[in-house]
This record gives structure tokens, C-alpha cells and sequence, in this order.
């Protein structure tokens, strides 16, 4: 093989295995898909950190992207998540009216699990401002779109309870709490929300000793989902009613480890994001 021959050969054989190792770049996704999912990531990322009015600030990008490019059942997602980001921030007005904008629109725009999340969440916050009357007609408009296996169906079922106990009715809150701490398939997280209200019915009817039980494995449930507000609930209710059976010494420690993780949980949140 003469050099010029040699020369051509490796040229041919260099350019062969160059086009066979490249590969082409994947194609960049349209520009405003593009600022629609950085926005997302960037919301979810700042709500989990406890960076709320990030968080806030980013699903209102996010919305008004989802609605310049028809996206209605993204932007019914996005809407809950700001009423919740709101709620957050005791901005509860302004939660109701997020969620409002599902339930209020008249044309078939959002999807029918999004409207029976709207009517929940609406529900929950209209409980936690004292108004049942609005809260009982926010649930049963969830209770309505929910069919027997909906997967909120537990979620709404605990709500009763609660509301019921609120309402001074604390037998009727027993007996429903009591149907969904014992199912499995509620989840750990819900079986937890049923035996605190279990708990909180007992604590009604002075049945001391199994409130106390029970505010101790809502505790058990809470601990691993790493539920500091709700760890802290558990622990108040343990304080309340290991003191309402004079046993004073193990009240006061409860008392002061729902202290500490109060004091403690906001500045947990952040740190484990940075």
C-alpha cells in the first residue's frame, strides 16, 4: 500500500468511526413547553424547601404558561397548589379563591378529579377557620363526585369525623374515625389524621386512658412520614390527657418535646434543602 493509498484509507476509516460514535443532540423541546416544566420543577423544588413565596411566585408563571397553551387540566393542578401555597401562608382568602376558579367555572373546562380535589381542599380550609356550615357544603360536593372507590374517599370520610367533632358531636366522630383507622388501604398517613380525630373524641367523652393509646400510634404512624406539625399534635394531645389521668411528670415531657419540634420544624425544612 503506497502512502497516498494509506493516507486515503485512514481518513475513510477515521471519518466512519467519528459518524458512528457521534450521536445527534436531542432536539430542544419548544420554548414555552421549556419555561412551562422549569417553572414546575422550580415551584415544586421552593415548596418542599418551605420557600413559599417562591413557590408562589413560580406556579404563577407556571399558570399562565399552562393557559397560553390550552392546558387546562395543568392549570386546574396548578391552581390547587397555589390555594395550598396560600393557605400556607394564612392567606386563606385568597386560597378559597383559587380553588373557587374550578369549582365556580361554568364551562366543562377542568377535569372531574380535579373539581372533587378543588371541593375537598375547599373543605379543609373553610374547617380550619371554625365556618362548618360552608365546610359541610364544600364536602359534600366532594362526597358527591367521589364514587365508592375514589381514591379520597378516606381523606373525606377523616374530614367528617373531624368536623363532627368540631361540632360537639364526638360519639358520631368516634364511630366514622374509627372505620378508617382500622383500613389498611387508607394509607399510613390517613390512618394517622383518623386516629388523632379518634383520639380527640375520646378525650370528648373522657375516655382518658384509650385517648391515650390511640394519640400514641397516631404518633407511631407520624414519626416515619416525618409529620412534624402533625408529630407535634400528637404530642399536645398526649400532654392533655397524660395530665387529665395525674400522671404529671410524663405530661410535662410531652408537653416539651411538642415544644421543641414547634420550635424547631421550620428551620428542619430549610436545612434539609440547602
Amino acid at each position: 500500500m503506497t502512502n497516498a493509498i494509506y493516507k486515503i484509507w485512514l481518513l475513510t476509516v477515521l471519518f466512519t468511526v467519528t459518524a458512528c460514535g457521534s450521536s445527534t443532540p436531542p432536539p430542544r423541546e419548544p420554548q414555552l413547553l421549556e419555561k412551562l416544566h422549569a417553572a414546575e420543577k422550580d415551584a415544586r423544588h421552593a415548596l418542599n424547601g418551605g420557600e413559599l413565596q417562591r413557590a408562589q411566585h413560580s406556579f404563577n408563571k407556571a399558570l399562565i404558561l399552562q393557559q397560553s397553551l390550552d392546558d387546562t387540566a395543568g392549570a386546574a393542578t396548578t391552581m390547587i397548589n397555589l390555594a395550598t401555597v396560600a393557605h400556607q401562608l394564612h392567606e386563606d382568602e385568597a386560597a378559597l379563591a383559587w380553588l373557587d376558579k374550578i369549582l365556580l367555572e361554568r364551562a366543562p373546562l377542568y377535569p372531574a378529579d380535579s373539581q372533587l380535589t378543588a371541593a375537598f381542599r375547599k373543605a379543609v380550609i373553610l374547617t380550619n377557620l371554625g365556618r362548618f356550615g360552608e365546610a359541610d357544603t364544600s364536602l359534600q360536593l366532594a362526597e358527591k363526585s367521589c364514587e365508592k372507590k375514589c381514591s379520597q374517599r378516606f381523606n373525606i370520610d377523616t374530614l367528617r369525623a373531624r368536623i363532627f367533632l368540631l361540632n360537639g358531636n364526638a360519639e358520631t366522630a368516634l364511630a366514622l374515625a374509627q372505620i378508617v383507622g382500622k383500613a389498611v388501604e387508607a394509607g399510613k398517613e390517613e390512618q394517622a389524621n383518623a386516629l388523632r380525630v379518634q383520639a380527640g373524641a375520646e378525650e370528648k367523652l373522657q375516655r382518658y386512658a384509650d385517648a391515650l393509646t390511640h394519640y400514641q400510634s397516631a404518633l407511631e404512624m407520624d414519626k416515619p412520614l416525618g409529620l412534624s406539625s402533625r408529630i407535634a399534635e400528637d404530642l399536645n394531645g398526649l400532654a392533655r390527657t397524660a395530665k387529665l389521668l395525674g400522671r404529671e411528670q410524663d405530661a410535662a415531657a410531652y408537653a416539651r418535646r411538642a415544644s421543641l419540634v414547634n420550635e424547631t420544624k421550620d428551620k428542619s425544612v430549610l436545612s434539609a434543602h440547602e
